[in-house]
């Protein structure tokens, strides 16, 4: 016999697409980078194929993983012979010339930040120009971008890679106005490699490198790590009996159902079903908020209002922060285990992280004020749940292709990122 919460699950999934056929109780974000977290499309058995696949440091599923960098982002293409530049889409409609972006960085209040522009635009023009027609080809005349990263030495981010490189990532394409299309990371190397064979890749500031590819080795006491891992979602799939063949997105519909059910349960199955959607899922048009308040009562109605503006995002991160865990202590797991990070001396960057970010803890600790307090406190607990001070790696992560799609495994790069700001900027 089944529960309710079961009987829930096939209403949310048949009475309710029958009635919205439009509706798509599957989330994940289109056209950028998520963590396997953010995709709850993903099942669990997949879920557990990238845990096992990660930790034996086989995460070559499509193509090689490779290091994800802290640097500055810009993207270049080529016209008619012209090495032109793109920082947000409504340059990638109209891109700037060498001479446009030189002026637009030429007053900006950090000198550092300048430099690494102004100087990565120079040796890209430089370099670029030195491609073969079939190779400017690829740029589709102006529509298709590189993606890349510019790392330098005078500028550096929470990393220290104490080193100067411009690495591709791969290319976007756009449909000439500005709005991507497409992409192909197999580009970044192909063009990369095609610089160095004119000996161009070696420029005055910078060198033009190819995507960091990653040699991943297997993770120490494997099957302890794997048991652990699995056991993890394990226990969130038998929360609501769930099979390996059921997405992610169903245990955010019975999560959210049972909060919903205790706090507003004189809502019928349609309401409750339209408030999964607003708050799991954050589809706001599905159900009418106006046609909701006339079923409820003023005080009824209040508590729904003071809810979807103060605890649902709250709520939200409840809910995700399992998964969230699951998949940054497997970053941290993995990533310990790379053997060929970027940076110039991993150990010392690492031992460099390790001292600043408890030094400054500290400092706040004694000498900071409540908020600032709190927040230290946040970062510091999370990052003791996905592995602690000790498995902080110098490397914002790694990215890896499964089914098509691109994720990124980032281990405790979030925590030190925001234990930085705190200490860098105080808040």
């Amino acid at each position: 016999m089944k529960t309710p919460l079961l009987k829930f699950q096939d209403f949310l999934l048949e009475r309710w697409n029958d009635k919205f056929p439009s509706l798509v109780l599957e989330g994940g974000a289109a056209g950028h980078m998520m963590h396997p977290f953010d995709d709850d499309t993903l099942t669990f058995g997949e879920i557990k194929h990238i845990v096992d696949a990660a930790l034996q440091g086989r995460l070559n599923f499509e193509e090689a993983p490779t290091e994800k960098t802290d640097g500055q982002n810009l993207f270049v293409t080529m016209k008619g012979g012209q090495v032109l530049f793109a920082r947000n889409k409504g340059q990638m409609k109209t891109p700037i010339d060498l001479a446009t972006i030189t002026q637009m960085f030429q007053d900006h209040p950090s000198p550092a930040v300048k430099d690494t522009f102004t100087f990565a635009a120079k040796d890209l023009t430089s370099a670029l120009e030195h491609l073969s027609k079939k190779d400017q080809a690829e740029f589709n005349d102006g529509k298709s971008f590189m993606n890349m990263e510019l790392i330098y030495s005078g500028n550096a981010n929470v990393i220290s890679y104490e080193k100067d490189v411009i690495q591709f990532h791969g290319m976007i394409h756009t449909d000439g106005e500005g709005n991507q299309t497409g992409s192909d990371s197999k580009l970044a190397s192909q063009i990369a490699n095609a610089i160095k064979s004119v000996n161009k890749d070696v420029q005055s500031v910078f060198q033009i490198i190819p995507p960091q590819e990653l040699q991943i080795g297997k993770a120490v006491n494997f099957d302890e790590k794997k048991g652990y891992f699995m056991k993890k979602v394990a226990d969130l799939q038998n929360r609501y009996h769930l099979q390996d063949t059921d997405p992610v997105s169903k245990y955010h519909s019975m999560w959210w159902k049972e909060l919903i059910d205790k706090d507003f349960k004189n809502l019928d199955e349609i309401d409750k079903a339209g408030l999964v959607q607003r708050w799991a899922f954050d589809d706001k048009k599905t159900l009418n908020i106006r046609d909701l308040a006339k079923k409820m009562s003023d005080s009824e109605y209040k508590e729904f209002q003071r809810f979807d503006k103060e605890d649902a995002k709250k709520k939200f991160k409840e809910n995700i922060e399992p998964f969230e865990n699951i998949f940054l202590e497997l970053g941290s797991v993995v990533l310990k285990n790379v053997s060929n990070l970027l940076v110039a001396n991993p150990d010392k960057e690492m031992q460099r992280l390790h001292t600043q970010i408890k030094t400054e803890a500290d400092k706040i600790k004694q000498n900071g004020d409540l908020s600032q307090l709190a927040k230290v406190e946040k970062e510091l607990q999370r990052l003791d749940r996905i592995g602690g001070i000790q498995s902080i790696v110098p490397s914002e992560g790694l990215v890896f292709q499964y089914k098509g799609k691109l994720f990124k495994l980032t281990g405790t790069f979030a925590a030190i990122n925001q234990l930085m700001g705190i200490i860098k900027y105080g808040r």
